[in-house]
Order: C-alpha cells, then sequence, then structure tokens
C-alpha cells in the first residue's frame, strides 16, 4: 500500500524581495495563534494561495506583499513554489528540492506553471503537484481534472466565504 504525501514544512512572503513572514512547520496539526486582527487569516490565505488557491481579495497589509514561496513534502521529495502576489490565475514557479537549495538556484532551475493548463499537453500546477504526491487525476464530468484549488476549497473555508460557498451544490 502506498501513502501520498503533502506537508507543507516552510513558509515565507516577502515585499519587494524582504522577507516579512518565515515560518518554520512541523508535521502534524500547527496552530497560528495572536491577538485579534495580527495576521492569522492573511497567513491562511497565503497558505491557500502558494498551494494553488485562487485567491485575490488580499487585506491591505498583504496586498504590499510581492510574493510567497513554500516548501512541502512530497511523496516524490521536496518541492519549493514561488508564486507572485498577483491575480487568481497567477502562474506558480516549482524548484524540484528544498528551499535552501532553491534560494541559491538560478531561474533556470525553476519551472512555470499555469494555475489551469490551456491544452492537453500542457501540465498545470494541480497535475505536478498531485503527481509529486502520489495523488491520482480525477476527471470531471466537464471533462477537466480536479484542480488543487478544487480540493482546498474543501479544505479551507477562509472567513470570508459563506459555508455553502465552499462547494457548488446542484
Amino acid at each position: 500500500m502506498s501513502f501520498s504525501l503533502l506537508t507543507l514544512k516552510r513558509l515565507c512572503i516577502f515585499s519587494h524581495a524582504r522577507p516579512v513572514y518565515d515560518e518554520q512547520f512541523h508535521q502534524g496539526v500547527n496552530i497560528i495563534r495572536g491577538d485579534n486582527g495580527s495576521g492569522k487569516s492573511t497567513i491562511a490565505d497565503f497558505i491557500f494561495y502558494v498551494l494553488g488557491g485562487e485567491f485575490d481579495e488580499w487585506k491591505d497589509k498583504a496586498s504590499l506583499c510581492t510574493e510567497v514561496r513554500a516548501e512541502v513534502a512530497t511523496t516524490s521529495g521536496p518541492l519549493t513554489l514561488r508564486r507572485l502576489i498577483g491575480t487568481k490565475q497567477e502562474p506558480i514557479t516549482v524548484f524540484f528540492g528544498p528551499m535552501a537549495g532553491a534560494i541559491n538556484s538560478p531561474i533556470e532551475g525553476w519551472e512555470r506553471y499555469p494555475i489551469r493548463r490551456n491544452t492537453d499537453k500542457q501540465l498545470g500546477f494541480s497535475q505536478v503537484l498531485f503527481r509529486a504526491c502520489g495523488i491520482p487525476e480525477a476527471p470531471t464530468i466537464e471533462g477537466g481534472n480536479v484542480t488543487a484549488h478544487q480540493i482546498l476549497r474543501l479544505l479551507y473555508s477562509d472567513q470570508r466565504t459563506p459555508a455553502l460557498g465552499c462547494c457548488r451544490l446542484g
């Protein structure tokens, strides 16, 4: 029996190349705590976004940030993800290795993937992530595949979205 694996190991948020948040995560439950208005929900928004979530409703302070990076452990090994803060469709750049190696890697060592693939021959970010995690592709009724965004919507509901807004019913 084989298991799929996706674990967030580290999250770094930057504002114009200056780190404004850098945290290591451990396996299991991680608790992000702080006073009201201290940015806990914003950190969750950045995690959702860097893992392929389609999000662009940034709070004022978060909109000053320019990129987010994450190191994730997968069944195939570590990946470092980099996503510029932009639109819901902002592509994700992937380094196939840990963040320590990614920091010193030239841009040629990274690969860029769209959030949604444009052709059957092109890989989208969800396919790359799912393959690395050992998650098989799951076709939808419409002929596409289940995406990271769709799975994340089941796992993460931000405070601004009504509970019934997470899934399309009917």
